[in-house]
């Protein structure tokens, strides 16, 4: 079981670094990619949670998870950037 796990651990933090990095050339990309890394990285954290595999706070999980949350927080953030720009 951990090693199955390891692998999706991996999986959880390539998937969110390329979202990541894809964020600044296409979110065309990015968002799917990022969508399909927050259910791997959501099912890792799951069963690392029922079964008790990890002790400490920060998993690939949740890195996985940050990463892959990169495009939503750039388009929030350009939309507060503009919403901003136009009121003064």
């Amino acid at each position: 079981m951990e090693k199955n796990l390891k692998y999706l651990g991996i999986a959880c933090i390539a998937i969110g670094s390329i979202t990541a990095i894809s964020c600044f050339f296409s979110l065309f990309i990015a968002l799917p990619l990022g969508f399909l890394g927050m259910i791997i990285s959501a099912i890792y954290v799951y069963i690392d949670t029922k079964n008790e595999i990890n002790t400490s706070g920060i998993t690939a999980g949740i890195i996985g998870l940050l990463l892959s949350s990169a495009p939503v927080l750039l388009i929030l953030f350009l939309i507060v950037y503009h919403y901003f720009k136009h009121t003064h």
